[in-house]
């Protein structure tokens, strides 16, 4: 799996153009982590959050709900939340520190997602977690979500030895229609990144922000 952290990209913003060059202002990348940050303590993260999840949850108070209706959840930065260990490494990424750090399963829930979680179950709406985390984790992850609130789901989808090394986009396509093909009507999908919903399948796209890092 690849991650793309978007401080680099947070560190060049186009600032005018013209029809023969572009013009472009750099920022310092202290001043785009600070940035990030405050997004992410003043509060803003949870308003934009809440404002996607109620949302949804006007659309789904609207649709007819089957016995095979599932929603798919992302777990990283849309179930769980990895904003405080990537603030402690400098909003940076280490192979060997990441998968140390899932292995802990310390990760917080994100409240506007728990929320719309809890929703679902009130609706006896199946719950799949989808998430591009290797086998490895899989233990750790499932008590992770358990022990975070989400204790009520299907099944939780990592990836395989053979799935290593495909993109995130097609991995989690696979996925979704190897659910369609056996039975299940995904209703919604909820997730941080455009790759979780890449190639259809995904019923009613709920994305929340992600300003920590972009996946393929």
């Amino acid at each position: 799996m690849k991650k793309f952290y978007s401080l680099i990209l947070l560190s060049i913003l186009i600032v005018g153009c013209s029809s023969s060059e572009s013009t472009f202002q750099l920022v310092n990348l202290g001043t785009a982590k600070n940035e990030v940050q405050n997004y992410y303590e003043s509060g803003n993260f949870d308003r934009e959050c809440s404002k996607i999840i109620d949302r949804a949850i006007s659309y789904l108070d609207k649709k007819k709900i089957s016995e095979k209706s599932v929603v798919v959840f992302d777990v990283d930065e849309t179930a769980l939340s990895n904003y405080q260990y990537t603030k402690e490494i400098g909003f940076g990424y280490i192979y060997k520190s990441w998968n140390d750090w899932q292995q802990k399963g310390k990760a917080p829930a994100i409240k506007n997602t728990k929320r719309f979680y809890d929703y679902l179950i009130s609706k006896n709406i199946q719950i799949v977690f989808l998430t591009g985390r290797e086998a490895e984790t899989r233990e750790a992850t499932q008590r992770n979500l358990i022990e975070q609130g989400y204790t009520k789901f299907d099944t939780l989808i990592v990836r395989s030895e053979a799935e290593r090394n495909l993109s995130a986009a097609v991995f989690k396509l696979q996925k979704r229609n190897e659910l369609v093909k056996n039975g299940y009507d995904i209703i919604a999908s909820v997730g941080d990144q455009s790759s979780d919903f890449t190639g259809g399948n995904t019923g009613y796209e709920i994305k929340l922000p992600n300003y920590l890092y972009l996946l393929d």
